[in-house]
């Protein structure tokens, strides 16, 4: 949205799951303004690929943030690094393939909650002071177009996005008064390479790319409207496969 030295006021951005493919290309993209100030969160360190270093971009990793001592951390570099308004964008989660729901281990189950889930109820309870002491901001988490077909070998996965979506519609009804808006973005397939080996025989040009999500997301965040409140914004393309074929035929290995 914007470029180095166009003199636009800076805005701030706590980007959780840094590392991730959808993290590291919202941060690629927000720093192409060396007037914003990032503060990026993840277990692992981030790789940025061609994003520009300045001065404004903090990397906080190694950090759970499922976990007290983690969101502890988090809150305190925040509270430290940002001196206003900031937003927030949770990119955390975990995928663990398709997989039967008798197949999918007892504890694969309880990390994919405890990425999506808890770990988003840990950082919106750590965070969401904090943004209302400094004026406000936008709230955002990701869920996915699955959630609303109940397809087969996601089971675990379908069910915690959807109470991603149930928590941040809350959040947005509980906060609004304190300045936070809050909304979900669904999404289709991510063209990343974890999703062309899970489906190889996918209709990859009409996958979402993640450039395209964090540019978005930018001009979203930065000019909201306040009655986009508490919502689910689906994003994907046309595509000739989803729309006449069915699940198992698009599934095919």
């Amino acid at each position: 949205m914007a470029s180095k030295s166009t003199g636009e006021s800076k805005s701030a951005f706590l980007i959780t799951g840094a590392s991730s493919y959808l993290g590291r290309s919202l941060a690629r993209i927000l720093a192409k303004n060396d007037r914003n100030r990032l503060l990026l969160a993840s277990r692992r360190p981030p790789r940025y690929g061609s994003a520009p270093e300045n001065k404004n971009i903090r990397h906080l990793h190694g950090i759970d943030l499922s976990q007290e001592e983690g969101l502890r951390t988090l809150a305190r570099a925040a509270d430290d690094y940002f001196p206003g308004k900031f937003h927030v964008v949770n990119c955390l989660g975990f995928f663990p393939g398709y997989l039967a729901m008798e197949d999918l281990s007892l504890g694969d189950a309880k990390k994919v909650f405890e990425s999506n889930v808890v770990a988003l109820y840990g950082v919106a309870h750590s965070i969401l002071p904090l943004m209302c002491n400094r004026k406000g901001g936008h709230f955002i988490g990701f869920s996915s177009h699955t959630n609303y077909q109940h397809y087969p070998d996601i089971i675990a996965y379908c069910a915690a996005k959807a109470a991603v979506e149930s928590m941040i519609s809350g959040i947005a009804n509980e906060y609004l008064s304190r300045g936070i808006i809050a909304n979900t973005i669904a999404l289709s397939t991510l063209l990343t390479e974890a999703e062309r080996k899970m489906k190889p025989q996918g209709d990859r040009k009409n996958w979402l790319r993640p450039e395209e999500v964090s540019r978005f997301i930018e001009n979203f965040v930065l000019k909201p409207a306040a009655l986009v409140n508490g919502n689910v914004i689906h994003l994907y393309k046309y595509s000739d496969s989803y729309f006449h074929q069915s699940y198992f035929e698009r599934i095919k290995k």
